[in-house]
């Protein structure tokens, strides 16, 4: 990278990330201190669940254990939405190779000729990987929900790219294996470590949103400075009344820059709120947010290696970018039009206990990248997940201050936010996450109509114990309201099974008479066994969930 544009970029994100960090950490702890403060406006009847009067005895739950291994039987329609369920991430993944390929076909043919080279299928096919880059992180960020599949991924164009090179060197003895890795370190390396830095899982949710506003800012003190170097006139005049109050030439530059910086700063929070009026048109989705950020990126930071052929190959990458937006969007339609569903979306609601920390964000962030194909997914908002699920608007929400009317604080702010919730797809097919943001005295009654409402639960129990009392009422509400068929509880070695079994024994005893679980003599409770080992638990995870989830 060269030049001032390169200078810009490494600015805004040398800016962008340590902004991104602290942004994140403000949230989090004003999400955090909201949800244990008390709304004082709850009706009464919000605690009724836990007071159940006791109920004549009844047969206790038979117990089921679900691991990778277990043969569950399913019904046919119930395998067909498994399917679905599996493929669906990589279907949408080759819309984005298509989109890719076409990105990468235009800036290959644009390096060659503003290079003046002979366009020969070998030179244009080790170009064309080269640039074919940013598909790896697509397909890890889209459909790899494991680490192992992740792996797999970076092995296999790396392998593929070790074939490209043997055949280019048989086909050309004056190069060598040092040029070529020199070539691909050169055009993706610098552009793969920033993105990496914004891809972090900390501060994923926001991140490109903050480089790109800082993007236009440094772009604004940039071009302030460069207007004040147009004319030596002024610069002397600046200088000169700095002067008289004992600052230096250094301080007239700082100072110019400073200006530049904020006189384009709402010119950023334009860009800002029209990220945002397009997401809540659902224009746009979170991932493609991240996406575009992604293949830009790369288009802009290739386009700096061409500048020297001439300013006109700046606008190189652009083109590229446009190349697969365009192809992008054309099979995104294709492919809703392919796929569109003829029943109603399942909802899927998440429970969990808020320490389990980052082994619930794993869990979760594999879940979602499957699950969000069939149907949307509910979650009561808590410090573990809340960074991971934060939307546009309620990120600009905490910047302007407004984060509270993201609160439920009573009845009627519940039914709004009820009328509120987003159940359609978006553009590229996933459905979205509503979040739930609760006070310390309003979540039990936003659970029970969670419950109520979802098609199927999945609580995540591992790290369970008698210190987890939130969870203690989350089962005995599962247990009133939820037929259990419906419920899956996660456990692992660090479940106190004992007590969650003597639990769920007692709030099946004291069981509400208009539980939907009295319709029958005994109910079973579905454990399943989840150690996060590979991708055969996941897929018996989501079997299990679409079993729970059936209609029938």
């Amino acid at each position: 990278m060269n030049g001032p544009l390169a200078i810009i970029l490494l600015l805004a994100v040398a800016l962008a990330l340590p902004i991104s960090f602290g942004l994140i950490k403000l949230y989090r702890r004003a999400v955090a201190k909201s949800m244990l403060a008390d709304a004082s406006r709850v009706a009464n009847e919000s605690s009724l669940a836990a007071t159940s009067l006791p109920q004549p005895a009844l047969t206790p739950p038979t117990l089921s254990l679900v691991d990778a291994a277990s043969r569950v039987p399913a019904t046919a329609d119930v395998a067909a939405r498994q399917v679905r369920v599996l493929r669906a991430p990589w279907r949408l993944v080759t819309v984005y190779i298509v989109a890719g390929a076409c990105y990468s076909i235009i800036l290959s043919i644009i390096s060659l000729v503003s290079n003046s080279l002979e366009i020969s299928p070998v030179r244009f096919l080790a170009l064309f990987w080269i640039y074919f880059w940013p598909i790896v992180l697509t397909v890890n960020l889209v459909a790899a929900a494991t680490r192992r599949a992740k792996l797999v991924t970076v092995v296999v164009y790396f392998v593929i790219f070790v074939v490209i090179t043997l055949v280019s060197l048989a086909n050309s003895p004056e190069g060598s294996w040092y040029l070529h890795v020199l070539a691909w370190a050169i055009y993706n390396l610098p552009a793969t470590l920033l993105l990496l830095t914004f891809l972090n899982r900390r501060v994923r949710a926001v991140g490109p949103l903050v480089l790109i506003f800082m993007i236009i800012a440094v772009l604004g003190s940039q071009l302030a400075v460069s207007t004040l170097m147009i004319s030596d006139e002024i610069i002397h005049a600046l200088v000169a009344v700095a002067s008289i109050v004992g600052l230096g030439a250094y301080a007239v530059l700082f100072g110019v820059s400073f200006f530049g910086f904020f006189i384009v700063w709402p010119l950023g929070w334009l860009m800002l709120f029209l990220i945002r009026r397009r997401y809540e048109r659902k224009k746009i989705s979170d991932q493609s947010i991240t996406l575009d950020a992604i293949w830009l990126m790369f288009g802009f930071a290739n386009s700096l290696m061409l500048v020297s052929n001439g300013a006109i190959w700046l606008f190189g990458g652009l083109l590229a970018f446009l190349g697969f937006k365009l192809v992008a969007w054309a099979g995104l339609r294709l492919l809703r039009s392919a796929s569109a569903q003829t029943q109603k979306p399942p909802r899927l609601l998440v429970l969990r206990v808020f320490s389990l920390g980052k082994r619930s964000e794993r869990l979760f962030r594999a879940l979602a990248t499957h699950w969000r194909h069939a149907g949307s997914m509910e979650l009561i908002a808590g410090p573990d997940l809340v960074t991971t699920t934060v939307e546009p608007q309620e990120f600009l929400d905490f910047l302007t201050g407004k984060l509270g009317r993201r609160f439920i604080d009573g009845p009627q702010t519940l039914e709004r936010r009820f009328s509120e919730m987003d159940t359609k797809p978006d553009q590229d097919g996933r459905f979205r996450v509503n979040d739930f943001f609760c006070h310390n005295d309003t979540w039990q009654i936003v659970l029970s109509r969670l419950v109520k409402e979802s098609d199927a639960v999945l609580m995540d129990l591992r790290g369970f114990s008698p210190q987890n009392q939130g969870c203690v009422f989350e089962v005995n509400e599962l247990i009133n309201v939820a037929q259990l068929e419906r419920v899956i509880f996660v456990i692992d070695h660090t479940t106190d099974q004992p007590f969650l079994l003597e639990n769920v024994r007692q709030s099946w005893g004291r069981m509400k008479a208009n539980s939907p679980n009295r319709l029958s003599s005994s109910g079973q409770l579905q454990l399943f066994r989840f150690t996060g080992s590979g991708r055969g638990e996941l897929r018996q995870l989501l079997r299990s969930l679409c079993i729970a989830a059936n209609p029938a």
